[in-house]
């Protein structure tokens, strides 16, 4: 304990510091929250140890503020741990947990407005989202800018909706969430198989012997994984523990919700990008004061101020959404499972598709694996064959609209699963067709003088969005109106490829009378927009669903029964080593979409390569195999798990200057027995949003201490304000 006027070290949520001196102003543990001011700006911090700078006394502020709650030890160890090997300094790491940025304020005045459902106005897609904004918050009054920013939409829009009626205003104070209805109890309504009960058991023992366990569910598509980690979430709930349930945010769907409240008795406390500042703020409160004890949440809710956890199920654990990328680089599967170490609680991780790394701690003894093999409740594994598109070519086909000059459009479907969505339809069955490709056209051209659509700010293509009738740029999200001829030639534009909106094309013309729905991130654009497609499914109200990889998780259609993916060479052959893995996992969750009913399921995998071992395991079953063929490769090229990878990515928003950067930081490379400083190389895209990037490599083995290599390095130079060097430790992306 730390007494009223001590010099302490206190911790501040931003990426530049590892602690300023302040003086106590009440008495105060390490871990306290504490407000003070740097620059005359305000930041929530913590105590973090005994102040060092040897500052004279009157150079030293006095805290503002100080809070009765705070963070445990425990959680300060794993700052310290997670700055260490991610190489983020211990405040950005801060920064991922103090980020309600009004916490320990009371509310803010505020116009507050609720959403009417009753006016007879048109709804607009802008105004549909507003409306999908408010479910997503439980239909609470929100302010102008948590409508704007959560419905990703204008202030003009928001202004109309409040003079039609739309919205209606309804004060000023924001509104503060009662949490005491979130009180859960088991209700006993799931028989476990003996499988289930096998690896519930297991868990459940471990959570009361206490200490730290790392387990692997290893459980085939449909085999009931959530109900295993839903036994164990609720026994330790039972014994006063925090529980986090952390899952992909696609994965949040309303089947998942309504699962969760039929075994608990309410809904869940959820954690995502889309909630208001003022529900943030009353869920981050009720963490910290242990009022809120169980919550379902993506990545960044594994940065919540935790009180007495006991328990972390990373569901998807191979999900490459965990990896985050924006503010500081880390992986939240794997900063789980240290904060589980650090504190000593049990984790369990469950896959379908376990990643390599997880599958190399199981044979290292690291992990224990708990396995499922059959589906619940007696539902077969659907059957998985290759269609080859060297002998099946797509028939063209033609649209209502064309006229006698127009020529058949190039089709994408083969007639084998052309016949097979005949079949299906016929016996009153769905249909999912998987491309993961937005838009309608990946590639614009003109075929006479070779124009291309690209983005002025990215270097890369712009994609054709038929329904937004613009070229829109993946990057960056840059739209641009879509030329009706080539800008340089003036002669005819082509499209090239195919995007699900073409797809969708192709299905209606074939397909006339089936009901189609499409599904990603384009037409998506809130989860209950989603909701609202799944609804349809459920309902038979759609024949035929086409989607990206929103639709590989998470959703449970007993009557789907064929599932067709367009092009199954996609991500084959990436630059990335786990190429290979990546695609066998997404493609295998696809496939576990089909046949989850009483019907038996078929899969139709187009290709050019039907034997590629990648798709051959997939048809065969045989994941185990294929892995172990994939990671023989890694350890002889003595990649992840069997090696580290380090990757410096160096920004600048001029080339001379980011040329000039790269060559000093090469200059000062040092040098390590069994380490290689690999580049600098251009980024295989090399402009972002006008900003020029190049990329160095640090690898070596698996016993290499690369961070404090790296560190020791990148703190030999000086780095100018217009350069940006973003360090990402075992990358996933190598663009």
């Amino acid at each position: 304990m730390f007494k009223t006027g001590d010099v302490v070290k206190i911790l501040i949520p931003n990426v530049v510091n590892a602690g300023y001196d302040y003086r106590l102003t009440a008495p105060a543990d390490l871990g306290t929250f504490v407000r003070v001011s740097v620059m005359n700006r305000p930041y929530i911090g913590v105590v973090y140890g005994v102040g060092d700078s040897n500052l004279p006394p009157e150079k030293i502020k006095n805290t503002i503020d100080v809070f009765p709650e705070h963070l445990s030890v425990a959680d300060l160890q794993w700052i310290q741990k997670m700055s260490a090997w991610t190489l983020m300094t211990p405040g950005a790491v801060l920064r991922l947990i103090v980020n309600v940025p009004d916490a320990f304020s009371p509310p803010r005045m505020e116009q507050l407005y609720t959403y009417n459902p009753d006016t007879k106005i048109r709804m607009t897609d802008a105004r549909q989202s507003v409306a999908d904004a408010f479910a997503s918050n439980d239909n609470d009054a929100m302010g102008v800018s948590d409508i704007q920013n959560i419905a990703h939409v204008s202030g003009a829009v928001v202004r109309g909706m409040v003079s039609r009626g739309i919205l209606v205003p309804t004060g000023t104070r924001r509104c503060t969430h009662d949490f005491s209805t979130y009180k859960y109890h088991d209700l006993g309504n799931v028989q476990l198989n003996a499988e289930q009960s096998a690896a519930a058991s297991e868990i459940r023992n471990s959570i009361d012997m206490g200490g730290f366990s790392a387990y692997l569910l290893d459980g085939i598509t449909g085999s009931g994984k959530t109900q295993v980690y839903f036994d164990a979430a609720w026994h330790a709930y039972s014994r006063g523990e925090s529980v986090l349930l952390m899952m992909p945010e696609i994965a949040l769907t309303a089947q998942f919700m309504s699962r969760y409240e039929k075994r608990f008795g309410a809904p869940p406390v959820v954690w995502h990008s889309n909630l208001t500042a003022a529900r943030r703020r009353e869920i981050w409160r009720g963490i910290l004061r242990g009022e809120i004890r169980m919550v379902v949440g993506t990545r960044s809710a594994l940065f919540l101020p935790w009180q007495n956890l006991g328990l972390i199920v990373v569901d998807e654990e191979h999900d490459s959404s965990y990896k985050q990328e924006d503010m500081g680089n880390y992986h939240a599967r794997d900063m789980a499972v240290l904060r589980a170490k650090i504190a000593g609680f049990p984790i369990v991780l469950a896959s379908a598709t376990p990643s390599a790394e997880t599958l190399q701690n199981v044979a290292d003894g690291k992990y224990k694996c708990l396995k499922l093999t059959s589906r619940f409740g007696g539902a077969s594994l659907p059957k998985i064959e290759t269609i080859d598109m060297r002998e099946n070519r797509p028939v063209q086909y033609e649209l209502s609209t064309d006229t006698d000059d127009t020529p058949p459009h190039t089709g994408f479907l083969s007639p084998v699963l052309c016949d097979a969505m005949r079949e299906t339809l016929d016996a009153g069955h769905q249909i999912m067709l998987f491309i993961n490709r937005r838009g309608f056209a990946p590639i614009v051209q003109c075929k006479k003088c070779g124009w291309v659509a690209t983005c002025p700010d990215c270097s890369v293509g712009m994609t054709y969005h038929k329904h937004l009738e613009k070229l829109l740029c993946h990057m960056c999200g840059r739209t641009m109106p879509m030329p009706n001829k080539c800008p340089t030639c003036g002669d005819a534009i082509s499209y090239r490829g195919a995007g699900l909106e073409k797809i969708q094309e192709e299905v209606t013309a074939k397909f006339p009378s089936a009901r189609t729905a499409l599904v990603s991130s384009d037409t998506i654009m809130s989860r209950q927009a989603l909701e609202r497609i799944v609804h349809k499914m459920e309902s038979g109200e759609t024949d035929i669903v086409i989607g990206t990889q929103i639709l590989a998780k998470g959703h449970h259609f007993p009557n789907l029964t064929l599932v067709g993916v367009i092009d199954a060479d996609m991500g084959l052959f990436g630059t990335d080593f786990r190429a290979a893995e990546h695609t066998f996992q997404q493609l295998f969750q696809v496939a576990g979409r089909a046949g989850r009913g009483d019907s038996p399921g078929r899969v139709l995998l187009q290709t050019y390569q039907p034997d590629n071992p990648v798709l051959k395991s997939i048809c065969n079953g045989n994941r185990d195999a294929f892995m172990a063929a994939d990671m023989a490769a890694r350890r002889a090229a003595k990649m992840p798990p069997y090696g580290q990878l380090i990757a410096l990515v160096i920004e600048a928003n001029k080339e001379s200057v980011l040329k000039k950067f790269c060559a000093e930081l090469a200059a000062q490379s040092p040098t390590a027995g069994g380490v290689k400083i690999l580049g600098p190389i251009a980024a295989q895209i090399y402009q972002v949003r006008n900003w020029y990037r190049m990329r160095f490599l640090v690898a070596g083995d698996a016993r290499a201490m690369l961070q404090p290599f790296v560190a020791h390095w990148i703190g030999k130079i000086r780095i100018p304000a217009n350069v940006r060097v973003k360090i990402d430790v075992n990358p996933q992306n190598f663009m």
